[in-house]
């Protein structure tokens, strides 16, 4: 009988005890979007986002991940052009740490697999020599030679390219960051020429 007493006073005190070293855990996370609205039905080009981007850290990749990066083209037709080209460059990427350390992480933007840059632009239609991969519909001759507005979607690849920190200096391993947010944003300039006759 004190051999029973003994050992449920044992287990009634191992309980006690796992059950004060385990204590629940909250976590509470806050996700902000930057909001404005826009609307611009007369300009002979107008490029509209179609989505924001988040990156997010991913420990399994020891990286961030892509975001696929959707947008509206909207052109107004220019009467009797001949020819039309549409490019774009690379105007602004770098996404600074709010209040930290002063680390800085580039965003990498991509056409069709090739990189934009902030010196030359990537030709993303060219009616001349037959390009227009993803964006066919403002390509068509009655589109940018007709009278009306046509409208086309595709998407940028965006992808954490590279991480600086306040020195400037690269750092390699993504893992090595401190935790934080890094804020800014990504800006792409397109250029349109209609070729009169």
């Amino acid at each position: 009988m004190k051999k029973l007493m003994s050992t449920l006073a044992l287990t009634t005190i191992s309980s006690l005890f796992a059950a004060s070293a385990f204590a629940d855990v909250t976590a509470v996370a806050t996700a902000k979007w930057d909001a404005s609205a826009t609307k611009d039905t007369k300009s002979a080009l107008v490029v509209t986002p179609l989505k924001s981007l988040v990156f997010q850290y991913a420990e399994g990749i020891k990286g961030f991940n892509t975001q696929v990066g959707a947008f509206d083209v909207t052109i107004q037709g220019q009467s009797g052009a001949t020819d039309f080209t549409l490019s774009s460059k690379l105007m602004g990427n770098t996404l600074t740490r709010s209040g930290g350390d002063g680390s800085t992480l580039d965003v990498g933007v991509a056409w069709n697999g090739q990189p934009l840059n902030k010196t030359t632009a990537v030709t993303m239609i060219d009616t001349k020599n037959n390009i227009s991969a993803g964006l066919d519909s403002i390509a068509l001759k009655n589109a940018y030679s007709g009278t009306g507005r046509s409208s086309a979607q595709s998407n940028f690849m965006f992808t954490v390219a590279s991480a600086k920190d306040k020195t400037g200096a690269d750092i390699a391993d993504l893992s090595t960051l401190t935790d934080g947010r890094w804020d800014g944003e990504v800006a792409v300039q397109f250029t349109a020429l209609w070729t009169a006759p």
